[in-house]
């Protein structure tokens, strides 16, 4: 078991240097932890250009096309956080998109000669990053409030909304749309 030290004891009765030094981490990990997003948001930018244009299903196509939109929207919000917190934009490497990202070409590799189910893989993948992306934004937005950045959470905030709205309108129908059509083909 790992002992924790200070876990019981209430934050006023640490004294300001620890407290200065708690906070000061905790702007560290929110700035590593932007820089990581920012980085996943260019990885999936660079992923996407590499499969669009393998996208069969038009209606997949202007799905996948309008998340990208929302994709690109993201950036721009993130570039503006980095100025807000008066930082030069960087990327740090992001672990939990790579992975996302090597299963997916795994996937996208085995289906490469049925462009069907290489196009669910495509679908499950966009959910995959979605959700991660809605994890990652809700908890920057959370740590920019205990920060007190309430500019950047609103920002991240808008983020969430869009992804969210996003799988509603959109992943959750096209999902279920070519899963519905693959199975009927499969009753047949």
């Amino acid at each position: 078991m790992i002992a924790m030290k200070n876990i019981d004891k209430p934050i006023r009765s640490l004294s300001n240097n620890k407290i200065l030094k708690s906070q000061s981490e905790l702007e560290i990990f929110f700035i590593h932890s932007l820089q990581e997003m920012y980085e996943a948001e260019c990885v999936i930018e660079e992923e996407f250009g590499k499969i669009e244009n393998k996208i069969l299903s038009p209606n997949l196509h202007d799905i996948l096309k309008r998340h990208f939109a929302i994709h690109l929207r993201h950036m721009v919000r993130m570039r503006k956080i980095f100025q807000l917190e008066g930082e030069t934009v960087t990327r740090k490497k992001c672990e939990s998109i790579n992975a996302i990202l090597s299963e997916a070409i795994s996937h996208l590799y085995l289906f490469s000669d049925d462009i069907a189910n290489w196009e669910i893989a495509l679908i499950l993948v966009s959910q995959k990053l979605a959700h991660l992306k809605i994890a990652s934004y809700s908890g920057l937005a959370h740590l920019a409030i205990k920060l007190k950045h309430y500019e950047a959470a609103t920002l991240f905030a808008i983020c969430v909304q869009e992804e969210e709205e996003f799988i509603v309108n959109n992943l959750n129908g096209i999902i279920n749309e070519f899963l519905a059509s693959h199975i009927d083909g499969y009753k047949k």
